[in-house]
Parts: structure tokens; C-alpha cells; sequence
């Protein structure tokens, strides 16, 4: 007779580690084409998840393409960056709102009018999502 097969619990205890090694690694995303304007978006909108932790899909879809907008232009106001967006002014200003908390973003008086523009970090940010680099931390 044989004797009988030494069971073991170390296998299993590997791929435990193993899937704690990897649960805090995102996702790895490949961009085909780093310039197509639809794979922009998605960058801005995966980018955003960790700035704007309370919003959702929808929002920040609506963020980023206020952001978008920066690219275009160096300042806007509320009504132009809402209307970018394709939404009322109403939810296009707790959009930009929360990207003013996150720090993206910056407003002035000018005249009677609020006008938003990119912070100095916020140009960096977008900047860096735009070329697939790493964006830099957000300042303390």
C-alpha cells in the first residue's frame, strides 16, 4: 500500500497572496490611439474617479468635458462650460463646482460674471491625462 497523499494548504495560501498583491493595482488600460478624442475622454473620466470620489458616471462625463473645453479656450464661464457639456446651467454648476473642490479649476470675478479657467496643478493634470503620462499629485 501507498501511503496516503500529504495534503497541503500551500497552494492555496499563494494565490491568496496573490490576489492581495494585485487588489490595489488598477486596471491596466491600453490606449490604441493616444490622440483620438474618444480615448481622451475616457482617460479624463477614469482620471477623475479618485478626485471627485462622490460622483458618478454621468458626472464625471460631465466633467470631463467641461475640462475638454480648457483645451480650447483659457477661461469660460458657467453657462459656456455647462452648454459645452451639453446640460442646464443648474447641474452644470455642481460639475464645476466639484472640480473647483478637487482643485482643477479656478474662478474670478470679471465683471458681473463668474469665469472659471484651469488652476496651475489643473494645467499640469490635464495636461499629463492628455499625453498618457502620470498626472502629478495634487498639492497639499
Amino acid at each position: 500500500m501507498s501511503a496516503p497523499a500529504k495534503r497541503t494548504i500551500e497552494p492555496l495560501l499563494d494565490g491568496l497572496a496573490e490576489r492581495i498583491a494585485r487588489r490595489d493595482v488598477p486596471p491596466v488600460v491600453v490606449y490604441t490611439d493616444p490622440n483620438d478624442p474618444q480615448q481622451f475622454h475616457q482617460r479624463l473620466m477614469a482620471a477623475l474617479e479618485p478626485l471627485v470620489p462622490h460622483s458618478n458616471g454621468r458626472g464625471n462625463d460631465t466633467q470631463a468635458r467641461m475640462l475638454a473645453l480648457f483645451l480650447h479656450h483659457e477661461t469660460r464661464t458657467g453657462y459656456e462650460m455647462a452648454a459645452a457639456a451639453g446640460i442646464e446651467r443648474v447641474a452644470g454648476s455642481r460639475a464645476h463646482t466639484a472640480l473647483v473642490n478637487a482643485g482643477l479649476l479656478a474662478w474670478t470675478r470679471i465683471g458681473p460674471r463668474r469665469v472659471f479657467r484651469l488652476s496651475r496643478w489643473g494645467e499640469d493634470w490635464l495636461l499629463a491625462v492628455g499625453r498618457c503620462e502620470v498626472p502629478p499629485a495634487r498639492p497639499v
